[in-house]
């Protein structure tokens, strides 16, 4: 939908829907650790947990130094 936030998240299902529609339903906005654990899109493509904890610590620590670089 235009001019609306692009924010999503999946259902059970593991199929994305649009946040805003999930809160005109009257659903939750935000998803336990266990849904995120068993659904997030990484599980489904074969990422475990561990490698996916350490890739975004990476990629944390990456823009991390990256904006102390650059002095933002």
């Amino acid at each position: 939908m235009a001019g609306e936030s692009s924010h999503s998240e999946m259902n059970n299902g593991g199929l994305y829907i649009n946040s805003q529609e999930k809160l005109e339903e009257g659903g939750r906005w935000y998803l336990s650790r266990k849904e995120i654990e068993e659904n997030s899109p990484s599980k489904q493509d074969g990422i475990d947990l561990k490698k996916e904890a350490y890739l975004r610590k990476s990629y944390c620590t990456f823009l991390q130094d990256l904006g102390m670089r650059l002095k933002v």
